[in-house]
């Protein structure tokens, strides 16, 4: 569209210009002169104002020659012709309306808007056959009655027939609710009061071996047998083929296509003989009982009445109404012709009687007509070539200004022509190009500063993250020292005690040594060899146990100084026995340093093919401390609601396979409920109260053991107790994944 307005208006100026050229030269400079060499807008203003006026005026005066010419003549079609076509017209009206009501009939929602269209109806036939009647007795009705009447008949008799099909569709429509309310009561029956309480008595039975909660438990021998499996299936498969069958016939209340019903209505006979099969692995009671209900729900979909039958005849209703409204159009359309025929015939009489007017107004009505278009035409091009095209550069120009004065500056600015508003336009344009560009540089200024500014703000939060995460990390690596203190003291006091015990003993065979000594160097110098020999060996085997046991000292204080350690930790192959064990024992005695009273039966079950890993034994070792500390929580917790009747136990075993060790934690305390239990990997999550727990043990855990490219996994019941597995690969072979 703007092309074509720049094309235009370029061809206007052009063709100005070449009218120029063919002035004789006096005139053309005149125009020049007084034109400024250019189509501009007041001469656009002078040329298509005056040539509507000349036009107007000529309009006029040939109108006031041919006003007393055709007033003569108006006498004879105002009598004789107008009725007729006026009947013609009403009757053609008449049918359209009652043509319309039809679909009015077809979409009517109940009886009594049913009815109110028909009142409707009725009215209109009434108006149609009173036309009819006038026309056919006109002077210019000739064979009209014969052709139309028989028309009119038939669309009332397709109407009426409408009104009957729609009452027997909404018979139908009724016994269709009726069906519907039927399913759901039938379903909400069969579910809520049969189904599911047997399915859950069911369930109850093999899950807990009672049939009443005052019933003893049957043994699992007689929960498990194929009798009640085969029944508990069969309540199954009857739940989801009924539930099938249902839905199918839910979905046949809104099939549109009978050929889909008739589908539909397959699918329902198979989930229905699918019902039927399910019932033999159900007890003979309840399948008699569910049977029948089975025949009912047959019935209800397959009887006469029922609901195939009924939305098959709702949908041969639509089908039949539909023809009938298109039937009624094509007979709407044959009485529109004849009505046609009839204005045909009415209007070749009225021109008969102008020509037989006189010659002098034949020509000037024809004059007039040719001087009132031509007018027209010629107001309708000024206006299009010069006041509308004007009009709208306007506007495009004042539009521009207005959204460049609320700082729109990525508007356009239409060019065109080669006039004042083209001078105004370039301008314009020249002015938001200068704006644009000092826009940019202040935007680009501010964005500058805001970014500046929100980098500055991002550094100072992640510096804070930092900072925090430093000191949770280290909190939790204190927590797990102090849980260690009161073990490590424990664990230590022991090997000390043996190391005290030999060192005495090694001092009194060391007298014995120099008894025997200074005996055989005072008497006849005789030295007992064989006495001597054994004294040795009892030292040597000393030195050895003190040996030994400073080992172990030595290991347990270099363990804790590995947990207080920040730097990372070295791969190495670690004794996966060895570790459990100590840090079990580490764990125990860390809570008898903080609860005397405490005490768990702590079960060791070590696989001797175990053997070793390689990983961080710093890492490893906080992990197998946390949870075995958690499990004894866990009993402490329940001793404390169950005390003289509750035994707390603590299981510690180890799992030897080629590929992986698995490493098993199970306590019988407190358990998780499953809400809990989604949470437990989550950072700072704890049930702990106050200070007891940061909430980083376990999510560190699982953290370490990934990293070790191995899992760990969680098994609990709610009061029960609780169980971890943690599986970590062996040297060599691919982390281990859920399906190891």
């Amino acid at each position: 569209m703007k092309d074509r307005a720049g094309t235009l208006d370029q061809r206007l100026h052009s063709a100005f210009d070449w009218i120029l050229k063919r002035l004789p030269a006096r005139l053309g400079d005149r125009v020049r002169k007084w034109t400024g060499g250019r189509l501009g807008i007041g001469t656009q203003i002078v040329l298509g104002l005056g040539g509507g006026v000349l036009l107007t005026v000529g309009a006029i005066v040939m109108a006031l020659v041919l006003m007393s010419i055709v007033s003569a003549r108006q006498g004879e079609v105002t009598e004789v012709h107008i009725p007729a076509l006026a009947g013609a017209f009403n009757v053609s009206e008449r049918s359209a309306e009652l043509v319309q009501a039809t679909p009015r009939l077809v979409t009517a929602v109940d009886l009594a808007q049913l009815d109110a269209v028909m009142m409707d109806v009725n009215v209109t036939q009434l108006a149609l056959q009173n036309a009819v009647d006038t026309v056919a007795a006109s002077e210019a009705g000739g064979d009209f009655g014969a052709r139309v009447v028989p028309l009119v008949d038939s669309l009332n008799e397709m109407v009426t027939e409408i009104d009957q099909s729609m009452r027997r569709r909404m018979d139908h429509q009724g016994r269709l609710a009726q069906l519907k309310q039927q399913r759901e009561d039938f379903v909400l029956q069969l579910q809520s009061e049969i189904l599911e309480p047997e399915l859950d008595d069911q369930h109850f039975f093999m899950y807990t071996g009672l049939r009443e909660l005052t019933d003893a438990p049957a043994p699992m021998s007689q929960r498990r047998t194929t009798a009640e499996l085969d029944h508990y299936v069969g309540l199954l498969n009857f739940k989801a083929y009924q539930n099938e069958a249902t839905q199918y016939i839910a979905q046949a209340f809104f099939e549109t296509d009978i050929a889909e019903l008739e589908t539909t209505r397959e699918r329902v006979e198979t989930a229905l003989e699918n019902v039927s099969g399910s019932l033999e692995k159900i007890r003979y009671r309840l399948g008699s009982q569910l049977q029948s209900l089975v025949q009912q729900l047959t019935e209800m979909y397959g009887a006469p009445d029922g609901v195939f039958a009924t939305r098959r005849g709702e949908l041969e209703e639509i089908a039949y109404a539909d023809s009938l409204v298109a039937h009624s159009q094509q007979v709407a359309t044959d009485l529109v012709n004849s009505v046609e025929t009839l204005v045909g015939s009415a209007e070749r009489s009225a021109e008969s009687a102008a020509e037989r007017s006189n010659t002098l107004v034949q020509l000037g009505f024809w004059s007039l007509l040719v001087i009132t278009i031509l007018t027209i035409v010629m107001a309708y091009v000024a206006w299009k070539f010069f006041g509308e095209r004007l009009l709208v550069r306007m506007g495009r120009l004042s539009s521009a200004t207005r959204q460049m004065s609320r700082g729109d500056l990525d508007v356009q600015v239409e060019i065109e022509g080669d006039d004042e508003l083209t001078d105004m336009a370039g301008a314009l344009e020249v002015f938001r190009q200068h704006a644009v560009e000092v826009q940019r540089l202040n935007l680009v200024e501010k964005l500058a500063a805001e970014v500046q500014a929100k980098n500055d703000k991002l550094e100072d939060t992640l510096e804070n993250l930092r900072r925090t995460q430093q000191q949770v990390v280290k909190q939790e690596k204190l927590a797990s020292l102090g849980a260690l203190t009161a073990g490590i003291a424990h664990e230590i006091r022991n090997p000390l005690n043996f190391i005290n015990n030999f060192a005495a003993l090694s001092t009194e065979l060391i007298d014995e040594l120099k008894e025997e000594l200074a005996e055989a160097t005072n008497g006849d110098g005789e030295i007992d060899r064989e006495y001597l020999d054994e004294i040795l060996g009892d030292l040597n085997t000393n030195v050895i146990k003190v040996n030994e046991h400073g080992q172990r000292a030595n290991r347990i204080v270099e363990g804790m100084l590995a947990h207080s350690r920040d730097e990372a930790g070295e791969v190495e192959s670690i004794d996966i026995n060895l570790m459990v064990q100590e840090y079990a024992k580490l764990a125990y005695h860390g809570i008898r340093g903080t609860d005397s009273t405490f005490n768990v039966d702590m079960i060791h079950q070590y696989d001797k093919d175990a053997g070793e890993v390689d990983g961080i034994a710093r890492d490893l070792s906080r992990v197998f401390l946390n949870i075995i500390t958690n499990a004894c929580h866990a009993t402490q917790a329940r001793g404390r609601k169950e005390e003289g009747t509750y035994l707390p136990t603590v299981t510690v075993g180890t799992e030897g396979r080629e590929k992986y060790v698995r490493v098993t934690v199970r306590d019988n305390g407190t358990g998780m409920p499953d809400e809990i239990l989604k949470k437990i990997f989550d950072p700072f999550f704890t049930t702990k109260s106050g200070t007891q727990g940061t909430g980083l043990g376990l999510s560190i855990s699982h953290e370490i053991i990934q990293e070790h490219g191995g899992r760990i996994e969680v098994e609990t019941e709610d009061g029960e107790g609780t169980e971890f597995r943690i599986t970590l690969p062996r040297k060599g072979y691919e982390p281990v994944t859920a399906a190891s």
